[in-house]
């Protein structure tokens, strides 16, 4: 009888003491940098997060010294996000953009703790090129 009083009670406290972990939250300004073919880029995600769902824009430099398609040259190009995703602290989404009459897709992958994310770009010139970012200001008011 004692024997089955101290199993339940242990079991018990393993259930209590099991938390899942904190659900994440990518809502804000995120300040990123990426490794480019010219060195490091700066680039800026504008998020809102609504459970699994994943939209916003993504704020990148385009065009430069050799011409940056699509006729603009120089300058930044704000990108609608696509195709968000959140599951735990996994992300991924989808930003396309028009370049020399071609439009193009980057797949952007990663994963959040707290005020900081890492991934992946796949697509685009290259693939497979890390980026690693950080929240910045007080969340979502600009967004």
């Amino acid at each position: 009888m004692k024997f089955g009083t101290v199993m339940t009670l242990a079991t018990l406290a393993a259930c209590v003491g099991f938390t899942p972990a904190a659900a994440q939250d990518l809502t804000g300004t995120w300040e990123v940098t990426a490794e480019g073919r010219r060195g490091p880029q700066s680039t800026s995600f504008a998020l809102v997060q609504s459970g699994e769902s994943l939209t916003g824009t993504v704020t990148m430099a385009m065009g430069g010294p050799r011409g940056g398609g699509g006729g603009g040259g120089a300058g930044q190009q704000t990108l609608e996000i696509t195709d968000g995703t959140v599951t735990g602290s996994a992300f991924t989404f989808t930003v396309t953009f028009q370049a020399g009459g071609n439009s193009i897709s980057m797949q952007y992958s990663g994963s959040i703790d707290g005020d900081e994310m890492e991934g992946s770009i796949e697509g685009g010139r290259g693939g497979g090129r890390p980026f690693t970012g950080t929240r910045g200001g007080q969340g979502s008011s600009e967004v």
